[in-house]
């Protein structure tokens, strides 16, 4: 028969559970903020030391970020954060224009009235940032955006599925948006545009605002091309 787990043990087991929310929170942002840079190899303990935590959660964290595609193992060499690859970003693009399609359309019809409230205030939010000419204040409320589309399709599915695309699209945007110095206004006009359509139900104006926001990244990114071949 099982024994019952004693408060002890929850206290150990809640606090195990933070912390390796914590340290997946930490990393994930300091690679898509490039802080541990596209490319680079670490060791377990060297990510435990950067992000100040103890190298079992560090260890689960990174199970979750290689599901996100972040990281990879790199067997007797350690841990590799995923260089940026254009081509697999142009494939992402193709994958993500459907979803979001679909997310856009089940968030119209099943997004509740406290969550069609918050779209309407963060697209305010999030053009005032483009105003400021704010790259991080824009990146931080593009996480907020993406986190609440995705819940207020009420699909956990669909909301884990579009999960795994949004840490490759901010990291790659951060590594090239400030190359491309109109885009952040660009990309603010159209994110808050899908947001109202959505917060009043037009189904019609959802689905087309989502699709000029995929042209425009689409099209950012092979500008990027560009970019890489003026550099060589």
């Amino acid at each position: 028969m099982a024994t019952s787990r004693s408060s002890g043990d929850l206290n150990e087991s809640v606090a195990g559970t933070s912390q390796t929310d914590l340290a997946y929170e930490r990393l994930r942002e300091a690679i898509i903020g490039l802080d541990l840079k596209p490319g680079a190899l670490y060791t377990e303990a060297q990510l435990a030391e950067f992000v100040g935590l103890g190298r079992t959660p560090v260890r689960e964290a990174l199970h979750r970020l290689i599901r996100e595609e972040l990281v990879s193992t790199r067997r007797n060499r350690g841990i590799q954060v995923t260089p940026i690859d254009v081509i697999r970003q142009l494939q992402l693009l193709d994958v993500r224009r459907a979803l979001e399609r679909l997310l856009a359309e089940r968030a119209c019809a099943q997004a509740t009235e406290q969550e069609r409230r918050e779209m309407l205030r963060l697209a305010d939010v999030t053009e005032a940032s483009a105003a400021d000419n704010d790259i991080k204040a824009f990146l931080a409320v593009n996480r907020d955006v993406q986190d609440l589309k995705a819940r207020a399709a009420h699909n956990e599915i669909l909301q884990s599925t579009m999960d795994l695309f949004f840490g490759l699209s901010r990291r790659f945007w951060v590594a090239y948006s400030p190359r491309i110095p109109e885009s952040l206004q660009t990309a603010s006009r159209l994110h808050a545009r899908v947001l109202r359509a959505i917060a009043v139900a037009d189904r019609d104006a959802a689905a087309s605002s989502t699709n000029e926001l995929l042209d425009f990244l689409e099209e950012f990114t092979r500008r990027t091309i560009d970019l890489r071949i003026a550099v060589g």
